[in-house]
């Protein structure tokens, strides 16, 4: 995330300086020199990071120091700009804007807060209104927070495009798999279910597809009651789900297992059906294997043996 905003902002920092910077000095061919000189340098000072950030060259210290030298060179020319100083101060929504796409809003008030002392005293001497800084000011913080607001709610938005399933609400495989990985790389021990309902294929070719998916919705409800906040419950298939239950024994894994295939089981919403069941498979990282790809294997063995055993079973690998 932070290599992303880095890009973004060193391509944004780099078209302001060609589109606006050429614009001031066209407007007034009389701006002191130290104008000038400010002005290449930050266009240079521009160009380098955006190379930086497209080569990906230490893009966290690049980060961290661009955001102090961007409130320097912002206030020479605010100050050798004077005459145009208070629009110019508008330059300094770069930075406050880099720094909100933290995520704790804190980074992007400090860097408000900076801003606005930056701004402040380069306005005393340049004798700039000191009611019109108060309120520019003011705006930096409102920017500040309302840019890391904006901020949230994207963040939230691709979570849950990226991470939960669509149908069901709870997380799809993607974000099983992944949280599947973190765990055994950290070698944190936990007990994998996987739940597949039984017959299913039957109830949505007698019933209808939105039977089915009514059913699936149940079940991932029942299966997020039963489980803990520090659980990962997830749609692993069509009308398979896996449940990630770190540090848990496969004995208190099992009494889990079969809360939730009774609850499913007698649930009143499935009165309607025949018999809506669940068969479950359950198995142990690093008792019955040392990687992703083998713990999900003996699960899917372990699923295999409560099918086998005629469905509606809970089998312990």
């Amino acid at each position: 995330m932070a290599n992303i905003v880095v890009e973004k902002m060193s391509f944004l920092r780099l078209m302001v300086c060609i589109l606006f910077l050429p614009g001031f000095l066209l407007m007034n061919q009389n701006l002191p020199r130290e104008f000038y000189y400010v002005a290449g340098f930050t266009f240079l000072y521009a160009l380098i990071l955006f190379l930086l950030a497209r080569l990906k060259k230490n893009i966290p210290l690049v980060f961290f120091c661009s955001f102090f030298i961007d409130l320097i060179l912002i206030s020479f020319i605010v100050y050798y700009g004077r005459h145009y100083g208070q629009v110019l101060a508008g330059f300094y929504f770069l930075p406050i804007i880099s720094m909100a796409s933290h995520i704790k809003p804190y980074p992007a008030l400090f860097t408000a807060f900076l801003a606005g002392l930056a701004y402040l005293f380069t306005g005393y001497y340049a004798k700039f209104s000191p009611a019109l800084m108060s309120i520019q000011v003011i705006l930096f913080f409102i920017l500040a927070l309302f840019t890391w607001a904006q901020q949230q709610s994207y963040r939230q938005t691709y979570f849950t495009q990226a991470n939960l399933d669509t149908l069901t609400k709870i997380h799809n495989r993607r974000f099983f798999n992944h949280a599947l990985s973190q765990l055994v790389d950290g070698k944190i021990p936990f007990s994998l279910l996987l739940l597949d309902l039984d017959d299913f294929k039957i109830l949505n070719d007698t019933q209808g597809h939105h039977h089915g998916d009514y059913v699936l919705k149940i079940v991932a409800a029942t299966i997020k009651e039963c489980t803990r906040s520090s659980d990962i419950s997830s749609r692993y298939g069509g009308d398979e789900f896996a449940i990630i239950l770190p540090h848990t024994s496969k004995e208190d894994s099992k009494q889990i297992a079969e809360r939730i295939r009774n609850k499913v089981l007698i649930h009143p919403k499935f009165l309607i059906y025949s018999r809506i069941s669940l068969s479950i498979g359950i198995a142990a990282f690093p008792d019955d294997a040392h990687n992703p790809e083998g713990i999900l294997q003996k699960a899917d063995e372990a699923l295999y043996k409560a099918k086998e055993r005629g469905k509606n079973y809970v089998y312990v690998y």
